[in-house]
């Protein structure tokens, strides 16, 4: 309830039965010892009430950072801030998560099921509406706080999936800019949490520009927009395994699986290790790679297959929360990139989905979109695609034009049909699949190699991959048939004494309506609403904003989000 721009209105000194009765609130909710809570709130400080321009209240001491806040306004929950829990950790119980997740909720994401750790102890008990803190295991101090949506009953009904925590405040938003901007830690940085680098108190000095740096852009670009300083190689062997496993997950293409499982250790794994790191599984608790990738199995992030007895990597589940907010590191080899793959090979068909890719390289200004065509094969047509396209093989998958080529080519040669000079003989498979009954090619006949590869493309079904590039890493959209542009239309109301810009289809192009609305409505100064599209067949959102933004909003999507001009409909209606 932070990341947007939030100003102080009023600021008021309490009276010492206001401080009294506040002190008391805080033990009484949370449990405090006296020492813990004349940490928080000396007894002869002085305490401020703030009162914030999105309603919330927030309590200071001697003019300090924000300790407590009320994010209603009337005195009906105090929550501490990440301030206070860096002062006292033990006054919320922690929810552990990846520190590869925490970008999401450092950009303002609530934190589902799907990525919370369970400790060995188990989850415990807890109740909805309950507040919990948020850490990473590497490291003490919390960086998150919000209210849990489930309960410790529902958990174990429907297991780890859905809502988990809805977030109230975070480290970089516009409550912790209110501070001082300090940092308990090197390991916190505007992006992401990393594991802890150092025990001491005090933040370094670079950690506190870094959290200025932070600060000073929050009020007009997510934190996962900034510039990040390099991280720390991680210390343990574990550590290590665990980043060069989730990077070469992310670069293996799908076309290469199943692959052994000593090949994707040695093709993308190691060529994925930071600069300076040297990588042996033995040094690590894991032992054996096949430990690693059983235990990352269970976590869901992968499939294993054993065939002719030999372990293979079966299956990479580019969703999971794990590898969805996986940023790569500079200075690791450059081996396959995660969006080489999809972008040059097959990749796994799903129709209108988004899959996210490795990280963007550096230097990129503006995120930029490629649309390309990817087909998928029809059961007809298989043995054409060879072992690519195999009853073994996933048969959702989608494949380039390049590939549909060479396919034919290589069948052609493998069932001898090669006539040279760029043409070829037909089998039956090729004669019934590729023309009809009226044409005069008929089994045996020769025919021109480009011809035929044409035809074969008219075939198969085809799809558009679109990919987005984004300081964090591409994104990809896939789509069945043709592309679906973004409409951008105007409505007048009141005979034309008010408008409403709609935009709708944004999600064609891996855009989130609903940070989309955000960042126009506060360009823009307008009010804005992101609404489900009606109809059961629709799954996209509609973004109104009040006012005539028609080209306003076109510009924005072609500049900001590299949407092509033709791709944007720009239309007026009565």
């Amino acid at each position: 309830m932070f990341k947007k721009a939030v100003s102080v209105q009023t600021t008021r000194p309490l009276s010492g039965k206001d401080v009294k009765a506040l002190r008391r609130s805080i033990q009484l909710q949370y449990d405090l010892e006296e020492d813990a809570l004349a940490q928080l709130l000396p007894a002869k400080a002085e305490i401020a009430l703030l009162k914030l321009s999105n309603r919330a209240t927030a309590y200071t001491a001697n003019a300090g950072s924000p300790l407590f806040f009320d994010p209603s306004g009337r005195g009906e929950l105090l929550v501490p801030t990440v301030y206070a829990l860096w002062l006292c950790p033990e006054l919320l119980p922690p929810i552990y998560t990846y520190s590869e997740v925490s970008p999401k909720v450092l950009g303002g994401a609530d934190l589902f099921l799907q990525g919370w750790i369970v400790p060995d102890g188990g989850l415990g008990q807890f109740a909805s509406g309950d507040l919990r803190c948020v850490c990473i295991p590497q490291s003490p101090f919390p960086f998150a706080v919000g209210t849990l949506e489930v309960g410790s009953a529902d958990v174990a009904k429907t297991g780890l999936k859905g809502k988990g925590l809805k977030l109230l405040h975070c480290y970089t938003d516009q409550l912790w800019g209110l501070g001082d901007k300090s940092v308990p830690d090197p390991g916190f940085t505007p992006q992401r949490i990393f594991p802890q680098v150092s025990t001491g108190d005090a933040p370094t000095a670079a950690a506190d520009s870094q959290a200025e740096a932070a600060s000073s852009g929050a009020a007009g670009a997510a934190a996962g927009s900034l510039e990040a300083p390099a991280p720390p190689v991680p210390e343990s062997q574990d550590q290590l395994l665990e980043y060069c496993l989730l990077a070469g997950l992310r670069r293996v293409p799908p076309t290469e699986l199943p692959c052994l499982t000593s090949d994707f250790y040695s093709k993308y794994m190691l060529p994925a290790k930071p600069a300076g790191a040297n990588v042996d599984v033995k040094k690590s608790s894991y032992k054996k790679l096949s430990k690693l990738l059983t235990t990352f199995e269970k976590k869901g992030v992968l499939s294993q297959k054993v065939i002719h007895k030999q372990d293979n990597l079966n299956a990479v589940n580019a969703s999971h929360a794990l590898l969805t907010s996986f940023v790569e590191r500079e200075g690791a080899s450059p081996g396959a990139s995660a969006s080489g793959g999809a972008e040059n090979g097959a990749v796994t068909g799903a129709e209108n989905r988004v899959v996210t890719g490795g990280a963007a390289s550096s230097g990129s200004a503006a995120p930029k979109i490629s649309v390309t065509a990817a087909y998928r094969v029809p059961a007809s047509l298989r043995p054409v695609f060879g072992a690519a396209a195999s009853v073994d093989a996933d048969r959702e998958a989608l494949h380039g034009e390049a590939d549909a080529r060479a396919a034919l080519a290589g069948y052609a040669t493998r069932e001898g049909l090669a006539a040279g000079g760029g043409r070829l003989r037909l089998d039956r498979l090729l004669a019934g699949a590729l023309y009809n009954k009226l044409e005069p090619e008929k089994e045996g006949a020769v025919v021109d190699e480009a011809d035929a590869a044409a035809r074969l493309l008219g075939k198969l079904t085809q799809f558009q991959r679109i990919v987005r590039r984004t300081p964090q890493g591409p994104l990809e959209v896939v789509q069945r048939g043709s592309v679906k542009a973004i409409q951008v239309s105007m409505q007048d109301r009141q005979g034309g004494r008010k408008h409403i810009t709609r935009i709708v289809h944004v999600e064609s192009f891996a855009i989130d309506p609903d940070e989309l609305g955000g960042m126009l409505q506060r360009k823009f100064q307008t009010s804005c609403s992101v609404t489900k599209l009606p109809g059961k067949a629709e799954t996209g959102k509609e973004v109104a904003l009040q006012g005539n933004l028609l080209h306003e909003a076109g510009k924005v999507l072609a500049a900001e989000y590299g949407v092509p001009l033709e791709f944007i409909d720009v239309k007026t209606k009565k």
